[in-house]
């Protein structure tokens, strides 16, 4: 026998699903387009119901409680699997339909295209949206079930989330061609951390934010020197073409950061045994379940990744010992 639910119930998980990926009744009750009191009635019915705390009130903003962190992911587990119910119900006729969400970086973003227009033109009853994002934003709406899979690179692991790697990009040193630092052709870290730096500055005003100097560089025995921050990469890489100092990114993302300008007097340092390279791939939370379309299109990024992945035009590559007339 399937137990009896009413529909409050499901609407009270949507109010508690919304409170707890934005910490605040008020912001939750906007997005739902609700009034506040009936998010908090809601919330309140649901502890009720299951005899727990699912949010500390003691503070200014709600903190979930631990209770909470597990409904949380009961609920969400829920609503894919009603989502997946209606899209796998909906493509019984062999017509794929309905919505697809990615949440990817920029770098990857670029890679992608060709593969998803191909999906688009095979498949156009099926709408795609693409939210470009910082990878820990990409991680964030994977873990929160916003979207259906990230599209991003990393150098470490996610809680509840699982990348499936399909290429790694390497990281590189950026300088100017005619730089004053005596660069061999591949430098060490006593090389590096003489530099200046120009570092990736997340919408937090942190470096944090930044795959090498949030972790890597910052475990290195002298911290590196950093200039400049900036949160964009095309305008680290003008900085460096300035010569104010040097960059690091791995090559995925100088491909699609150098776009609109001449790089000739700009050239790179391969940074491989020194820093670790970028882990490439799909993200997606544990124990997913994946609507008809999202799967489809996972399978042609899959297949599509390698024609695309290394056609990406790079800087040149150091190939001898920088001088101060370059190489």
């Amino acid at each position: 026998m399937i137990e009896e639910l009413n529909g409050d119930f499901f609407q009270q998980l949507r109010g508690f699903y919304y409170t707890a990926q934005t910490g605040s009744i008020r912001r939750a009750a906007r997005l739902m387009n609700r009034n506040p009191s009936t998010i908090s009635w809601q919330i309140r019915q649901l502890e009720q119901t299951l005899g727990t705390v699912l949010f500390d009130r003691s503070v200014k903003r709600l903190h979930i409680t631990p209770e909470g962190e597990r409904l949380l992911a009961w609920t969400i587990s829920t609503f894919e699997l009603l989502k997946g119910m209606r899209s796998d119900v909906g493509a019984s006729s062999g017509i794929l339909r309905g919505t697809i969400s990615i949440s990817s970086s920029l770098p990857f973003s670029a890679v992608v295209v060709g593969t998803i227009s191909d999906f688009c033109k095979a498949h156009p009853d099926v709408r795609i949206r693409i939210r470009r994002a910082l990878t820990y934003e990409v991680v964030d709406d994977v873990a929160g079930s916003r979207v259906d899979f990230g599209l991003t690179g990393m150098t470490q692991e996610a809680s509840n989330c699982a990348l499936e790697e399909l290429f790694t990009s390497r990281p590189l040193l950026i300088a100017r061609r005619n730089n004053q630092f005596l660069l061999p052709e591949r430098p060490g870290m006593d090389d590096i951390s003489r530099l200046p730096f120009i570092s990736f500055l997340g919408e937090n005003m942190e470096e944090s934010d930044d795959p090498y100097f949030g972790v890597s560089l910052r475990t290195w025995p002298h911290p590196p020197n950093i200039v400049l921050s900036v949160n964009n990469y095309h305008l680290m890489l003008r900085y460096v073409k300035q010569g104010l100092g040097v960059a690091i990114m791995d090559e995925m993302c100088l491909a699609a950061s150098s776009y609109g300008a001449a790089w000739d007097d700009i050239m790179s340092y391969s940074l491989e045994g020194i820093l670790p390279s970028v882990r490439c791939g799909i993200l997606m939370r544990k124990h997913k379940r994946l609507s008809p379309q999202a799967a489809a299109l996972l399978e042609n990024i899959r297949i599509g990744i390698p024609r695309h992945a290394r056609a990406m035009p790079l800087l040149e590559e150091s190939t001898g010992e920088s001088t101060g007339e370059g190489v």
